[in-house]
């Protein structure tokens, strides 16, 4: 063999073992009462697992998180204002993008 082939091996295993994860990012956002089309960042999920496990956790962020705002108003005696809540989005926090209409709102999460 050559001593050329002995550099060559490692660096190639290298950089085969050493790749980054794959991971898919979710964002939690949340609109405001003060203007109901901003976006406002509350969490990115980034963890390093795959098959959906940021968004799935996203999303349970934020079922429970709006089923939170009606209970708060139910105990106040009120209704919950429906144009407000939390809502997920695959990737990475962007500061344009629509805002829902309706919020899902989850407890227990299932």
């Amino acid at each position: 063999m050559r001593v050329g082939t002995f550099a060559t091996l490692p660096a190639i295993w290298l950089a085969a073992c050493s790749g980054p994860a794959e991971q898919e990012t979710a964002t939690l956002y949340r609109n405001s009462p003060m203007s109901y089309s901003t976006r406002v960042h509350w969490s990115t999920f980034d963890a390093v697992d795959r098959d959906g496990f940021n968004l799935s956790n996203c999303l349970m962020a934020a079922g429970l998180l709006n089923a939170n705002l009606n209970a708060a108003a139910k105990a106040e005696g009120l209704q919950r204002d429906e144009r407000l809540g939390f809502w997920c989005e695959p990737g990475n926090y962007a500061e344009h993008g629509e805002v829902p209409y309706s919020f899902s709102a989850q407890f227990p999460w299932k």
